[in-house]
């Protein structure tokens, strides 16, 4: 197989076929869904495709620059949809999801990982702010449930000296583990369980193994980056909105 054209993305559709017949046989309520993703699905990735042609033949910085803020942006009101039960989830989503993403990006710049070339930054930043969308959704959503739940446990803190970091630590640990579990299970059986997407689009495009290895390493390490910083950030800004400045859990949570 040495080209795909969209001869092969039809020919392709009889898997989704596939799915939807048994999505119809099993009466799971997701035909809608499922027909919509991949309708969806088809337009915007040959859209993008178009795009990126023209960014990356432009190799303008500011267009660049252009296309991370509009993921950054897109993937903050995705987290935020997520999230609309704490005030302010959109400001904290982005906040989170620009840190994680731009510090880890220039950190690559700055070790000279990879070159400001837009072939390099735009399918990075696209994976990097993918993942840090998520991180941030699962965060803000785990650490709002917990302080909500254990609002008389926090109170009985408070009210014995502790201030809101101190009577909030467990439960932002907790959203923290919640929002880095996936990247963390995804490095536990990385190369075992599954062939990762950087790693198999490079063997499949011809690249030699461990070339792809060192790219799909290299791929791990920034998403645990981003993740992190978008973990730690998220969950301490969601905490402050539950907080007054004098330390006292707020009464309308």
């Amino acid at each position: 197989m040495t080209g795909v054209g969209i001869e092969n993305v039809l020919v392709s559709l009889v898997l989704a076929a596939i799915a939807l017949a048994i999505g119809y046989f099993w009466k799971v309520p997701v035909q809608k869904n499922m027909a919509v993703g991949i309708i969806r699905s088809f337009i915007q990735l040959i859209a993008v495709g178009y795009a990126l042609k023209y960014v990356f033949d432009l190799e303008s910085i500011w267009l660049i620059l252009m296309v991370i803020i509009v993921m950054i942006l897109v993937g903050s009101h995705a987290s935020y949809s997520l999230s609309k039960q704490v005030r302010g989830a959109f400001l904290i989503s982005f906040s989170a999801i620009a840190a994680g993403s731009l510090v880890t990006i220039g950190s690559m710049l700055i070790l000279k990982i990879i070159t400001f070339e837009a072939r390099f930054i735009i399918p990075l930043s696209g994976m990097i702010i993918s993942n840090a969308m998520n991180a941030a959704a699962l965060t803000i959503n785990r650490i709002s449930s917990d302080i909500r739940s254990n609002s008389l446990a926090i109170e009985t803190a408070l009210s014995l000296g502790k201030n809101r970091r101190e009577s909030s630590r467990p439960y932002r640990k907790q959203a923290v583990i919640a929002g880095m579990t996936s990247i963390l299970n995804f490095m536990k059986t990385v190369g075992i369980v599954a062939l990762p997407g950087a790693m198999t689009g490079m063997i499949l495009a011809g690249a030699e193994p461990l070339e792809a290895v060192f790219w799909q390493l290299i791929v791990v390490y920034m998403l645990l980056s981003s993740v992190t910083i978008s973990s730690v950030i998220a969950v301490e800004l969601t905490t402050e909105k539950y907080f007054t400045p004098y330390h006292q859990l707020k009464s309308k949570i």
